[in-house]
């Protein structure tokens, strides 16, 4: 796991997340993760409402990694926490405040 008591991987300014709408419009949101942009705050509001949920926790990430290992050490870290609810709480929170 990494040390999010040391937060190395931080969430670039500009980050977006978009959280495409489902292929069918009867299909639910993909692990409750409601479709649309979510700007850094909303992003940290999101993952914090799923912190309980490590494959909503899971797939955020996936949506947050770009290819660019400079620009997805927040998606890894997200990703190799996502079964620990207080890692995810605390990653949030540490976020949160250089926000």
């Amino acid at each position: 796991m990494t040390d999010v008591t040391k937060p190395t991987n931080k969430i670039p300014k500009d980050a977006v997340l978009l959280i495409p709408e489902p292929e069918n419009e009867n299909t639910p949101p993909q692990y409750g993760v409601k479709a649309g942009y979510y700007n850094s705050k909303k992003m940290l509001d999101l993952i914090d409402q799923h912190k309980g949920n490590a494959d909503a926790i899971h797939f955020i990430a996936d949506m947050l990694e770009t290819g660019d290992m400079e620009s997805d050490g927040f998606a890894i870290m997200l990703r190799e926490n996502c079964r620990d609810p207080q890692a995810i709480t605390r990653i949030v929170e540490i976020c949160r405040s250089e926000l």
